[in-house]
């Protein structure tokens, strides 16, 4: 039995620990090619003393930037400046920001850098974009194992599956056609071993690290379809729908650490690992938290597809209170079992909340309509077009068969996108709670597709998504108060938080941004400022359709030939 003494020196100690973590500062370091062109990244150097820094971590959302500025008489600042007329620099500079020893990692590459003289004082700003950005320069091609240039057969290519795995799958497809130089020369074609690319992958610069099908445990399968877009765009719906998080981290093997993506033992100093995560578990068969009080405890709900896969069902989760048993872990540090949210936010004077936002806003449609195409139906149409004139023509017109196809020729354009070519859905459940008073339909805009498809369920989920209720606790947490955020949690974890002078609910949502920014020069030390919630239901129709309905048709769109889409 540990005396008071004793339980006392242990919370000192752990509370110690902690103000020493918060304390320690950002480590940022600048990292260049290797002049030989081999894998791998070279130190520059490091920027301990750098005067100030804003680094930011968005979830789901590729191309943030991060800034640091150093003073323009240090070292690293001469170098920097220097490449431009270097011919024989490598001209690309990777940052890394390590914090809590390396627990928390921001990377990116250097977009520009700039030389300033501000009120006497003389300094250059780096501009960083995160790492993210490689999937805005990735193109899903039709048919990434064949050569571009010459055939790509199909026209389109669709995965369907667990949405972890689809998306990874489909990024390694690409990461294969590129980094594995399939059917193309190397970046370096004379670089010893870059031709064996496709089944090395030691050397590769970016990696995907995922489970195999049978062994992944997301339960929401989606449909992913391009033709030559923007990787990004592609899997954006589908991350957002199954509420999966896009992380990345560079693996420095020049400090000691291994590669963990499986089947790769060994990776290049710098190597970028990406990663689709689970961390809402929003879907997950056990329920989900995602309200309850503070007398009662959480609500563990289970959500479920209703109606044609379009509409979601939430059914309430009988809960036995059981918890992790890494939870009762005096050393444990997050980021927590999504089905049993991790940590609690109590709106209270006692904490670091600097300002909070509670929203609340009813769902708006009950009816999507989608579609403006269908092939089959159009065919059909022709085929029989064209054999009534061929018969008439043939009989009535001296052997003249080919009468069908010039009415064909001449009818067709009016009738083209007018035959079975809608699809109708009515929401019952959302009429039903939003009573007689309701608005009435929306279309899923963005581009025409098949009614008879696929590519129409995922366009009708766009459209009630983007339209359906919404809550959330927009707060701003400072320093983070007595919690360690980017090591308890990051972007895409759930976060139960309070808002006692309004509710006494606990709201549940997902961490959206966090911000690491300081200014040494201004006598600012570093913080963390974290957004818990996205306020969706504040938006315009017209903006949360350009966030969701857009994002539902991205990977429909352009696509040609609509049989899938």
């Amino acid at each position: 039995m540990l005396t008071h003494d004793q339980i006392h020196a242990a919370c000192q100690t752990r509370r110690e620990q902690f103000i020493n973590m918060r304390r320690a500062r950002p480590r940022p370091r600048l990292w260049t090619n290797k002049p030989d062109g081999s894998p791998g990244l070279a130190l520059i150097g490091e920027a301990a003393d750098a005067m100030s820094g804003d680094f930011t971590w968005k979830r789901n959302q590729f191309g943030n930037t991060g800034t640091l500025r150093i003073r323009l008489d240090h070292y690293l600042a001469k170098q920097i400046i220097n490449i431009p007329d270097d011919p024989n620099a490598k001209k690309n500079v990777v940052l890394t920001l390590d914090h809590y020893g390396g627990k928390v990692r921001w990377s990116g590459i250097m977009k520009y850098f700039k030389a300033v003289r501000k009120s006497g004082i003389w300094y250059l700003e780096l501009v960083f974009i995160d790492d993210l950005q490689y999937l805005q320069f990735m193109l899903g091609a039709p048919n990434p194992l064949l050569p571009i240039p010459i055939f790509q057969f199909p026209r389109v290519l669709p995965i369907f599956g667990p949405a972890k795995w689809a998306i990874s799958m489909m990024i390694l497809l690409n990461l294969i056609r590129i980094e594995g130089n399939l059917w193309t020369l190397p970046d370096d074609p004379f670089a010893v071993g870059s031709w064996g690319g496709a089944f090395d992958w030691s050397g590769w610069q970016v990696l995907i690290k995922a489970k195999a099908i049978d062994l992944d445990d997301s339960s929401v399968w989606t449909l992913l379809a391009t033709r030559m877009n923007r990787m990004d765009q592609v899997i954006q719906n589908a991350l957002d729908d199954a509420q999966l998080t896009m992380r990345y981290r560079r693996i420095l093997t020049d400090d000691g650490e291994t590669s963990d993506v499986p089947g790769v033992p060994v990776v290049a100093n710098g190597a970028l690992v990406l990663e689709v995560v689970d961390t809402s578990g929003y879907y997950s068969p056990d329920g989900v938290a995602t309200g309850g009080g503070l007398a009662g405890g959480f609500t563990r709900t289970i959500q479920q597809f209703g109606d044609g896969f379009v509409e979601d069902v939430q059914i309430l989760a009988g809960d036995d209170e059981s918890w992790p048993p890494s939870y009762y872990d005096s050393d444990y540090l997050g980021p927590g079992d999504p089905t049993r949210t991790w940590i609690v936010i109590r709106d209270s004077k006692y904490n670091a909340i600097d300002t909070s936002e509670w929203t609340w806003g009813a769902a708006t449609a009950v009816r999507a309509i989608v579609g403006g195409d269908n092939p089959l139906a159009d065919n059909l149409t022709r085929l029989t077009i064209e054999s009534i004139g061929a018969l008439i023509g043939y009989f009535l017109l001296g052997g003249f068969s080919g009468l069908g196809s010039i009415i064909a020729d001449v009818v067709m354009p009016f009738l083209v996108g007018t035959i079975f070519a809608w699809l109708e859905w009515q929401n019952h459940s959302r009429a039903h709670a939003l009573g007689w008073v309701h608005l009435w339909e929306v279309f899923g805009q963005g581009a025409e597709n098949n009614a008879w498809s696929l590519g129409a369920v995922v366009a009708l989920r766009g459209a009630f998504l983007a339209t359906q209720s919404q809550t959330a606790h927009v707060m701003s947490l400072g320093s983070g108060g007595r919690f360690l955020p980017g090591l308890m949690f990051m972007p895409g974890d759930r976060i139960g938080s309070t808002f006692e002078q309004a509710t006494s609910t606990i709201r549940v949502d997902q961490c959206e941004e966090l911000n690491l920014a300081w200014d040494y020069s201004a006598g600012q030390a570093h913080e963390y400022k974290a957004q818990i919630g996205m306020a969706q239901a504040a938006m315009t129709l017209a903006e949360r359709q350009n966030r969701q309905i857009s994002f539902a048709l991205a990977t429909l769109s352009n696509l040609g030939v609509h049989l899938l889409s």
